[in-house]
């Protein structure tokens, strides 16, 4: 994987902790700022303490509480949020279907390679014109 530090932040919103923490992990270690959530309340909530958006959100869809669809309308219904690209994880076979239907830059199936994970985060930061 590359040193290179890519210069943006990135949400993390998946409700298992594990995967949470290997998502956060890698990416930090690629030089993203990371912020880690457990579901899209505590998105929300950390969205609305930053004063500049992430370069992008890296979204499971089924979560408890606010799952991933119900956190991505909300997001683009804000101004500030809309254009952050989404990077869509998910084990759902449809996973293409749902990352369409809300808009996501891209979209991975579980299990996910962590190489394949940094190159779309990546190539989110990098349509959202951010360095990457």
């Amino acid at each position: 994987m590359a040193t290179e530090a890519p210069g943006g932040d990135v949400l993390i919103v998946e409700d298992d902790p594990a995967l949470r923490e290997v998502y956060g992990e890698v990416l930090g270690g690629e030089g993203f700022g990371i912020r880690l959530a457990a579901d899209g309340r505590q998105a929300l909530a950390l969205l609305d303490a930053e004063p500049e958006p992430p370069c992008a959100i890296v979204l499971d869809l089924r979560m408890p509480g606010m799952n991933g669809w119900e956190f991505a309308d909300r997001l683009r219904d804000t101004a500030r949020w809309q254009d952050v690209p989404i990077v869509v994880v998910a084990a759902h076979y449809l996973v293409a279907d749902e990352a369409g239907r809300i808009g996501a830059a891209s979209w991975l199936q579980k299990p996910v390679t962590l190489d394949r994970l940094v190159a779309a985060v990546r190539g989110a930061c990098t349509s959202l014109g951010g360095v990457a």
